[in-house]
């Protein structure tokens, strides 16, 4: 059942997003990977709001690159015409052993909260946040950090050279307009 809730999450996104214009991500489960129409019904799905599709984001945990690459790789490749962005989330540890990750076609990576806490007082983590950011940039890849809690980090890792932020820290700041 969880490639259809995962069908049913993409749908309410779609929905919310044809209503307030807003981008909208779905993290889908890796199991899903393994219904063999489950990239079939999304691609409908998808097809059925083409102007909104580009609003949605996909994105899987790194655990899904890792264990199923062949079968996520095929879903971007099925779900890229649509005009979704696609994406790996929680990326760390297991970074290294996705095979062939320059030919997987993300969009973007987001980085766990376990590589990116601390950089803003750790050298050596920044040393190491900045030459991956550099790496996935290179295979034109978008890097976000994932569960930013302090200034000392964000900024950091805004000279490491990521492409954006999640996290209570980001949470936090006034952002609204005249705000």
């Amino acid at each position: 059942m969880t490639g259809d809730i995962d069908e049913c999450a993409l749908a309410l996104a779609l929905k919310a997003c044809e209503h307030d214009g807003q981008a909208r991500c779905v993290n889908l489960s890796s199991a899903s990977l393994t219904d063999s129409g489950f990239a079939a019904r999304l691609r409908a799905l998808l097809w059925t709001a083409p102007k909104t599709a580009r609003l949605i984001w996909l994105e899987m945990a790194e655990t899904a690159a890792v264990e199923h690459f062949d079968l996520l790789q095929e879903l971007g490749r099925q779900l890229r015409p649509t005009g979704v962005r696609f994406g790996i989330d929680h990326a760390g540890e297991r970074l290294g052993q996705i095979p062939r990750l320059f030919e997987a076609g993300f969009d973007y990576l987001k980085l766990d909260a376990s590589m990116v806490s601390g950089v803003g007082r750790d050298e050596q983590r920044a040393l190491f946040v900045r030459s991956t950011v550099t790496l996935l940039h290179g295979m034109s890849i978008q890097v976000y950090a994932e569960g930013v809690t302090d200034e000392v980090d964000a900024v950091r890792l805004w000279e490491c050279g990521i492409d954006g932020a999640t996290g209570p820290w980001i949470s936090s700041l006034d952002v609204a307009p005249g705000g």
